[in-house]
This record gives C-alpha cells, sequence and structure tokens, in this order.
C-alpha cells in the first residue's frame, strides 16, 4: 500500500498522522545507510513542532544528523537540499487544508520530491515498522537565519524594482507569514499584508489561496494593483490583477507566453496535467508553444519535465514549476515572476486578453478507504467513462481520487455551460448509484 498521495503522506493529526509515524519515516530514511543528512522544514500548524522531534528523533537513533530549519516554505526544503548536499529532505506541512491536518513531503537529494519507487519502498517499510513512543523532547537547534539566507536566495533571481507598485498580501497564517512581506517589502513594494502572523491554529482558515473573497475585499479598499494569496507551505499562489482574480491556467498561459518571447522556453513545450484547461492549450498551441500532460500532482509535472527537458510547468490549482529558478512549486518565486511580467507589461490581464478559457466544473464525494480499495478492484470508472463519452461527446470528463483526502474527484470541461451542468448531474448521479448498491 502506497502511503504517499499527490502530494506526500497526509492526514488528521492524532489520527492518520501520528508522532510515531513521522519516528518511523525517520527510520526508513536512514534505512540502509549507515549515516546521512536530512534537511527538515515545517508549516506553522501547532501539530508541526511534535511531528518534527518525532522525524527528528527517528533520523538521530539510526544514525543521521538534522538541519532543522523551522517555520519555512516547502520549497525552502528542497532549495537547502541543493545548496549544503543533504541526503533528504521533508517539510511538515498538508499545504492547503484545514488546520487539524498534516503531512510529510519527503525529497531526494536533488530536491526533487521522491520517485514512485522511492514511495513504495519507504511505504512498505512503514507498514512493516510500526512503534509507539511515549511522549518526549527531542532538543534539535534551529538554524537561524535560515529563512533570511533563503529570501536573499530567490530575490537575486529577480532583480527587480517594485517602487510604486501597492500590492495586498495573504499569508495565510502559514509558511509565508514573515518571508513575503519581507522579500517585497525589500524590492520597495508599498504593501498591504494580511495574516501575516504565525497562527497555525489559523492556518487556511478564511484566507489563503483557497479562501481569497477577503484578499479581494483588501485590494478594492485600497486599491491595490497586485494581490497575491498564499496557501500553508507557500506552493500554491492565487493572483489578482486590481481585484480581478486571474485563472490559474490564465497565469501558467502568461508564463509560458513570457519565457517564449524571452527566447527561453525549452522545445516550446509546457507540462500541465489532466485537468488543465483545454482552452489554454488551444491559447498556446496559436503561439506555437506545445502541451504535454500528466497526472494531477507537481511531483508528476517535475517528472514530465526532467524526461523531456521543460522548464515551465503548472496545474490549475495554482502550482507552477519554473525549473530554471526552483525544483518545486514556489508561490513567492511565482509571485516575483509575475510581478515581472506586470512591471514590463503594464498589465497581465492585457498581456493575457487572447486567452479564452473552456468552461468546467468541479464536484467531490466523501467516501471511505475502503470503498477506494472496492472501486479500484471493480473496474467502475472505466465503464463510466466510456458510458459518458456515449452521451456527452463533446465534454471531457476527469474521474480520479483525492490524493490527499478520501474523496472520488469529478472534473468536467467543454465549451457548453449548460451541456457541463447537464453531464455533472449525470455522472454524479451514476456514482452515487453505484455506491448506494455496492
Amino acid at each position: 500500500m502506497n502511503l504517499f498521495g499527490t502530494d506526500g503522506i497526509r492526514g488528521i493529526y492524532g489520527l492518520d498522522l501520528t508522532i510515531s509515524l513521522a519516528y518511523s519515516l525517520g527510520m526508513a530514511l536512514l534505512n540502509h545507510q549507515s549515516s546521512g543528512i536530512v534537511i527538515v522544514g515545517r508549516d506553522t500548524r501547532m501539530s508541526g513542532e511534535a511531528l518534527a522531534e518525532g522525524l527528528i528523533r527517528g533520523i538521530n537513533d539510526n544514525g543521521g544528523q538534522v538541519i532543522n530549519l523551522g517555520v519555512v516554505p516547502t520549497n525552502a526544503v528542497a532549495h537547502y537540499v541543493r545548496r549544503i548536499g543533504a541526503d533528504y529532505g521533508v517539510m511538515i506541512s498538508a499545504s492547503h487544508n484545514p488546520p487539524n491536518y498534516n503531512g510529510l513531503k519527503v525529497f531526494d537529494r536533488y530536491g526533487v520530491k521522491i520517485c514512485a519507487k522511492k514511495q513504495a519502498e519507504i511505504s512498505a517499510f512503514l507498514t512493516e515498522n510500526k512503534v509507539e513512543l511515549p511522549l518526549f523532547t527531542v532538543e534539535t537547534p534551529t538554524f537561524m537565519g535560515a529563512d533570511g539566507i533563503y529570501m536573499e536566495d530567490i530575490k537575486k533571481l529577480f532583480p527587480i524594482s517594485l517602487k510604486g507598485i501597492k500590492i495586498a498580501l495573504d499569508c495565510c497564517y502559514g509558511s509565508a507569514y514573515k518571508l513575503a512581506k519581507e522579500v517585497f517589502f525589500g524590492l520597495d513594494a508599498t504593501l498591504i499584508v494580511y495574516c501575516d502572523f504565525n497562527r497555525g491554529d489559523m492556518i487556511n482558515v478564511g484566507c489563503g489561496a483557497t479562501n481569497t473573497d477577503f484578499l479581494q475585499k483588501l485590494m478594492q479598499t485600497n486599491g491595490c494593483q497586485l494581490g497575491f494569496a498564499f496557501d500553508g507551505d507557500a506552493d500554491r499562489i492565487a493572483v489578482f490583477e486590481k481585484a480581478e482574480l486571474l485563472h490559474p491556467d490564465r497565469v501558467f498561459y502568461a508564463f509560458a507566453k513570457y519565457f517564449k518571447e524571452k527566447g527561453c522556453l525549452n522545445n516550446n513545450t509546457v507540462a500541465g496535467t489532466i485537468l488543465t484547461d483545454t482552452g489554454l492549450e488551444k491559447c498556446l498551441n496559436k503561439l506555437n508553444i506545445s502541451l504535454l500532460r500528466t497526472d494531477v500532482g507537481d511531483s508528476k509535472i517535475y517528472e514530465l519535465m526532467v524526461q523531456k527537458g521543460l522548464n515551465v510547468g503548472g496545474e490549475n490549482s495554482g502550482h507552477y514549476i519554473l525549473s530554471d529558478y526552483a525544483t518545486c512549486s514556489d508561490a513567492i518565486i511565482n509571485a516575483l515572476l509575475v510581478s515581472q511580467i506586470y512591471i514590463k507589461h503594464g498589465s497581465l490581464l492585457e498581456y493575457t486578453k487572447e486567452y479564452k478559457s473552456y468552461n468546467n466544473l468541479s464536484a467531490n464525494i466523501s467516501i471511505n478507504e475502503k470503498t477506494i480499495l472496492n472501486i479500484k478492484q471493480s473496474g467502475i470508472f472505466d465503464e463510466l467513462q466510456n458510458q459518458f463519452n456515449l452521451k456527452f461527446p463533446s465534454i471531457r470528463l476527469v474521474l480520479r481520487f483525492s490524493g490527499t483526502e478520501p474523496k472520488i474527484r469529478i472534473f468536467v470541461e467543454g465549451k457548453s455551460i449548460q451541456t457541463c451542468n447537464s453531464a455533472m448531474e449525470y455522472i454524479k448521479g451514476e456514482i452515487n448509484t453505484y455506491l448506494e448498491n455496492n
């Protein structure tokens, strides 16, 4: 059983995700190694320190050494793995999930999220080596100033001035709570900042990249030109211009177009997912840019990028991988690139005015783990897909399991919103009928 979803091991703290599991992960990373260096970071969740203690103890007890970064964005862990030459990195975060969730994201020595083979090996080890630990405290000094060094490293990537530009930031009470405002303030932007405190009990609650209503009102009230909302571990971003939310695939289009114009878009191709807007694909094609698709998850995108030699990838959740700058999605880096495009062209909305999206709808159906296994064994998704294609030939359907929660994800896309609505009601009805009868 693979314990890793689309973005690490994730679950409710104390139930699915425990200190003992974190300890076992520390053991697993040092399995078959006599020593090793592991970079550890976390977001602001209240469970983060306890999970870090368990993880660090598991590493130390098995001959490893830890460099503890404290509260940092996810990409800072990947960045330091490469910068220091560590063997692994672990980010303790549940990204955009509520405060009672947490997660363990694992990076290899190249600062890349571990491959499917390594996920399977670690999952097998964790399943076979369960431990029960008493409460304990591990005294592991935090690398003081790690966030400041990281900030200076990413600012060097964008030698720009934001003087005269009014920017609103929603830091989500998460990993970006301090770093994001320091980066933008250091580039002379005029800032309006929201949720910029270390409040793990409030992370993603009514704020952040998945809850943008307040940021939009903040921009309207204060006349901001740009706005950025981050999620819990600052790898996901929502982008506003003058209080208008840009669709994530429109931001992706802006990045691809900008790289193409600069002459640095590798192979004139970008990497997306099965959920990437077909409208985006058609707009890219008009610029002689090809789109390759893979499964959902930024690790899947990066794997495709490496295979095909690409340097721009993204997904419609607001994750964008710019491999000239980072090995995983970094919302602060992506916000800086948006700002750079804005400086050069005056408006992202105008710069991407030719972008036309298709209509799409998404829905979730909650299920349990046993039902997931039964559905996988039954092959019902393939059957439903075939029936759907015959009934709605103009609508694209994606059925999949969530990689972070026990849910079925449904995505329909087409030119007609009325047909999308009918298609969504049909497929939800078919799935619910199956669940009631099985």
